[in-house]
């Protein structure tokens, strides 16, 4: 009889170990396995200050498309902030030049998958094409 109470002891504290374990794993933890990783900057977002009332909103976009807008930024001479990204769409280029390379150029011949970006500033709008992470990026239109 007492050696099945030492038995079922040993069982219940092996779950406890094991249930801790599994806690510990999953729950963010500073240093811990299951700990998320961060970063000290903001996230990035579809418009920066959104108006009140106003139709936009100010959520998490790809960063991809973040790296888009900073180049369409420097192409019209406008700050970020005038530049509201409205849709940003999965896609599968059929290149390295995201399907938009020229007669003179050589594009790697591979799928890339990445997005689709529409922008809207100043009453107008771009579209762009990037890879997955932006490191590729190309406006469709001048």
């Amino acid at each position: 009889m007492n050696k099945n109470i030492t038995i079922g002891v040993a069982v219940a504290v092996a779950l406890v170990v094991a249930l801790a374990a599994a806690y510990w794993l999953m729950v963010p933890v500073a240093g811990g396995l299951g700990a998320p990783v961060t970063t000290n900057q903001s996230p990035v977002t579809s418009g920066e200050n959104p108006q009140p009332g106003s139709s936009v909103h100010d959520l998490p976009v790809e960063p991809a498309a973040a790296v888009a807008r900073k180049d369409l930024a420097a192409r019209l001479s406008v700050g970020e902030g005038n530049i509201v990204i409205m849709q940003i769409t999965d896609a599968t280029w059929n290149d390295g030049c995201l399907g938009l390379g020229g007669l003179a150029e050589s594009c790697l011949a591979a799928l890339v998958p990445g997005f689709r970006v529409e922008m809207l500033t100043q009453g107008k709008t771009y579209f762009y094409r990037t890879d997955q992470v932006g490191a590729s990026v190309r406006a469709e239109t001048n």
